[in-house]
């Protein structure tokens, strides 16, 4: 990986989380196994093609080209769980009532709240850090937020959810199954379990081809096909609604299971 300033690397779970490190090529197909930076961070080679940094799911992934979503939000998470007490605008923190479920340390660090009824509506907080928490012993549990303050004063009746980090526990994207997130980008290289790295999402790459090929200029989509997780195919909103377009074709026709040449527009 690139070398970075030590202001960079001290702010991996801190304020001013969202600064872009450039890349020399061949740091965008670099794993490691502990994270070094913030998930979401933007990586920018020396010719403009642009990554996110992502940690990988619990399942190995063996090829590049691959496209991936993040974790699901978790149903007792997601919405309505209240807050704690009223929170005066300025406050660096949120208490939330979390009965039913546990959360291991720094869960949804580098995640965040958003406030989806009630004073506050509509806003979103990005989440520094919150200690473990068993909902058996005590509901609430304080969340701190990452370099910011509350800009409304919350109020019990206000309802938030939780979310991860678009980038945690990214995993092969099923197309014609569950689908539990948008396509964050593919793989520059194989991807060891529970491992950080890079996935792109901008700019010329090489993406599983499903049986729909593109040529030079159709837009491409996840495959929807079965048995075609991870792959793009020919973008048809006639028969696709529900799917948005990841990139446009170019250079020659793929066949099923080849490579097609895509550029990304997903960031």
């Amino acid at each position: 990986m690139a070398v970075l300033k030590t202001t960079e690397v001290n702010s991996i779970k801190g304020a001013g989380a969202g600064f872009t490190v450039n890349l020399n090529f061949g740091d965008e197909k670099i794993e490691t196994a502990a994270q070094e930076l913030a998930l979401g961070t933007v990586g920018i080679l020396p010719d403009g093609r642009k990554f996110r940094y992502a940690k990988n799911s619990s399942a190995a992934i063996t090829t590049a080209g691959q496209i991936v979503e993040g974790e699901a939000m978790v149903a007792a998470h997601d919405m309505d769980v209240p807050v704690t007490a009223q929170t005066a605008a300025g406050s660096s923190t949120i208490s939330l009532e979390v009965p039913t479920t546990d959360l291991t340390l720094n869960q949804y660090a580098n995640g965040y709240i958003y406030i989806n009824d009630g004073a506050g509506q509509g806003e979103v907080y990005r989440i520094l850090s919150h200690p473990a928490h068993d909902a058996s012993e005590d509901a609430t549990c304080v969340f701190t937020l990452d370099g910011e303050v509350t800009k409304t004063q919350l109020e019990t009746t206000s309802l938030c959810g939780l979310v991860y980090n678009p980038y945690f526990n990214v995993a092969i994207i099923d197309g014609d199954g569950t689908r539990v997130g948008r396509p964050l980008g593919v793989t520059t290289a194989p991807v060891t379990a529970n491992y950080y790295t890079w996935i792109q999402t901008n700019g010329i790459g090489a993406v599983l081809a499903g049986a729909a090929v593109g040529v030079v200029g159709d837009g491409m989509k996840v495959s929807q096909a079965s048995g075609e997780s991870g792959a793009a195919d020919l973008f048809d909103t006639s028969a696709n609604q529900d799917t948005e377009p990841i990139g446009s074709a170019i250079g020659i026709a793929a066949v099923a299971t080849d490579y097609q040449l895509i550029y990304l527009a997903l960031d």
